[in-house]
């Protein structure tokens, strides 16, 4: 189910860099994919959990006791796709999941994924599989009309029946299914703001939001799912149903801010798309929407800093500023009349922002509100910053011409070979090139170009070599995160893990983590940015 990427084996011999081989026995939730979810599509409650099936975020998994989400199965578990189309927990303690490509069952409910190709039980993706149920013993499927009886066991297609000759018990499907939900709905009380109209929820902020399917099971517990990834749990006894939300507002994360609660950003192609608060310890969500923040126009979302109190997100031609204390949004629009002006990194600077983009650095004082231009900001007028970072009384800036050094204390600019010495296994290449991504641990600061990856003991003031481009086949490292072991480092196919103490490489290239944007390193996992969502990897 997952592969890494075997370097070859010349490199061991030219490198001294040895390779990990691939584990034959992983937790299933090592690796946990975070998406926006989308809509919710159908539910399945179990012994513990009630399983919701949705668009885009694969299999979300509620605890029914303890009222909290828990990690969703997707396809870093091993479904063939995360749209789930029908969801179902068998009497036998399986559970079934129908993605837009496959029927997917796990005997354990959580990792060893089987499946069966929707071509081999003669259906296709236009033809989906919508309902699921089982009668005891065998499962049950429905799709288009169709309706397929199944071995509860191995998957395999035992008979196609025009209507069911048994007792089925299934899982929710399309609201459709329920001949009034509203009618139904009407007895129940929506807490939180939420308003029942019809067939439809209406938000605390007014917005107008269709059921897509309702659940219930023998305990009188109710599951409504809804467009927009909105869920709602009650029972029938008190005649209240409260509101709950999983997933992110971003469909591609390129910045993850704060310490074991994280902000998050990142490029929003969603009318209600926007900032999302996680707390992954608890699976907690807060999630703040572009059309319902005062003061701020939507825009996607490059780069953050979170100071205290005060959160900074880089967009578009602007930077956004929150402040968590009063709830405060507003933006402030960068000094230039160029479009697509992208922030890319933000950091903080003697009670100064200094935003690095794709045309120059722009520095903002934040007691006056107001950009300043220096002699640092003539110098980087027109450059490419892809990186910058600040450490121990000094800024390192990557562009698109050279590693750049400020002094702080002496407000001096060096370029990176004309500050320190180096090692005498190494030499400063000949040639400038992008400096695209730089980290620190303590006092070592890396950083990377197409050519190789550098280290400077900022106490020593020495440089030395990491290792070649021969490692990253000289792709462009997007970005990277240290701790007192490991390296990590982020291409635009691979995530690359370095043992710093033992010189031991592996290399993930699994499909579900899309294209990496940003790393970042929390206690004993690592919080991965990418096209797919949040990817979260227990390292330790």
């Amino acid at each position: 189910m997952l592969l890494k990427k075997i370097l070859p084996l010349f490199l061991i011999l030219n490198s001294n860099i040895s390779l990990a081989q691939p584990e034959l026995r992983f937790n299933p939730f090592d690796w946990v994919l975070y998406k926006h979810t989308g809509s919710i599509n159908s539910i399945s409650f179990g012994d513990r959990y009630a399983f919701i099936g949705t668009q885009n975020g694969g299999v979300v998994r509620f605890n029914t006791r303890s009222q909290r989400f828990e990690e969703p199965i997707t396809r870093s578990q091993g479904l063939k796709s995360d749209f789930v189309t029908a969801v179902h927990y068998a009497s036998s303690g399986i559970l079934w999941v129908a993605t837009i490509n496959a029927l997917n069952y796990s005997f354990d409910a959580e990792g060893d994924w089987r499946s069966v190709s929707l071509e081999s039980l003669g259906l296709s993706t236009r033809n989906p599989i919508i309902r699921i149920g089982d009668d005891g013993k065998d499962i049950w499927v429905e799709a288009s009309g169709q309706l397929m009886r199944i071995d509860g066991v191995t998957g395999i297609k035992l008979e196609s029946m025009i209507r069911q000759n048994k007792k089925i018990f299934w899982s929710s499907g399309p609201n459709t299914f329920w001949q009034d939900p509203a009618e139904f709905l009407f007895k129940y009380t929506f807490l939180d703001g939420w308003m029942q109209n019809l067939n439809e929820m209406i938000d605390p902020n007014g917005q107008t939001i269709s059921i897509t399917t309702i659940a219930e099971n023998n305990f009188g517990e109710i599951m409504i799912g809804c467009e927009d990834g909105s869920l709602f749990f009650g029972d029938r006894t008190m005649k209240l149903l409260s509101s709950f939300k999983f997933g992110i507002n971003s469909l591609d994360v390129n910045t993850i801010a704060g310490n074991q609660t994280f902000w998050i950003g990142g490029r929003n192609f969603l009318l209600n798309g926007g900032l999302t608060v996680l707390d992954i310890s608890r699976n907690i969500y807060d999630h703040y929407s572009f059309s319902n923040m005062i003061n701020v126009d939507a825009t996607p979302i490059f780069s953050s800093l979170k100071i205290k109190k005060d959160i900074f997100f880089g967009g578009e031609n602007k930077f956004i500023h929150f402040n968590t204390k009063n709830s405060f949004w507003s933006e402030y629009y960068l000094p230039t009349a160029i479009n697509n002006n992208i922030v890319i990194d933000i950091i903080e600077n003697d009670h100064s922002l200094w935003l690095g983009t794709n045309n120059g650095l722009k520095i903002f004082d934040v007691t006056t509100n107001k950009f300043v231009e220096n002699r640092i900001t003539d110098h980087f007028k027109n450059y490419f910053i892809f990186d910058m970072l600040k450490s121990n009384k000094f800024i390192f800036i990557g562009t698109d011409v050279d590693l750049y050094i400020y002094d702080i204390k002496n407000e001096s600019l060096y370029e990176h070979d004309s500050f320190g010495y180096e090692d005498e296994e190494f030499q400063f290449s000949a040639f400038r090139t992008n400096f695209t991504a730089m980290t620190t641990y303590r006092n070592e600061i890396y950083f990377a170009n197409r050519e190789s990856v550098i280290k400077l003991n900022i106490s020593s003031r020495k440089w030395s070599k990491v290792f070649g481009s021969e490692v990253f086949s000289g792709d462009r490292i997007n970005a990277m995160a240290a701790d007192r072991r490991y390296l990590f480092m982020a291409t635009d196919n691979d995530l690359i893990q370095f043992d710093i103490k033992d010189k031991i490489i592996e290399v993930f290239n699994y499909k579900f983590l899309g294209n990496i944007n940003t790393l970042k390193i929390d206690r004993t996992r690592l919080l991965i940015g990418t096209s797919e969502g949040i990817v979260s990897y227990s390292y330790k």
